[in-house]
């Protein structure tokens, strides 16, 4: 029987590492959209703030590039979604 170590899991192929990496990224996404819907049916005015709104932009940006510049599919797919949602959001809350 293989023994899993951490040493084993963190050494573990860049497959898995990958597939792992859409997983989260995709976890993230959802909640990236289930926000997006909230706002889209929130009656009053939004909660959330500009520097939360802007912020994660620059950041899913920044990852974004990084994944294209480093050939990491598994960002720039995930940071990809999460950009589109998140200009989506910072464009309902100033809209």
């Amino acid at each position: 029987m293989l023994k899993l170590t951490w040493a084993h899991f963190l050494m573990s192929s860049e497959r898995h590492w990958d597939m792992a990496g859409v997983l989260f990224g995709g976890i993230g996404a959802f909640a990236l959209l289930g926000q997006l819907l909230n706002e889209l049916n929130r009656q009053g005015d939004s909660t959330l703030s500009m520097s939360f709104l802007l912020g994660y932009v620059v950041v899913f940006m920044f990852w974004l590039l990084y994944g294209l510049r480093f050939k990491r599919p598994a960002i720039v797919i995930t940071n990809t979604i999460c950009l589109i949602l998140q200009a989506s959001l910072l464009l309902v809350v100033i809209g």
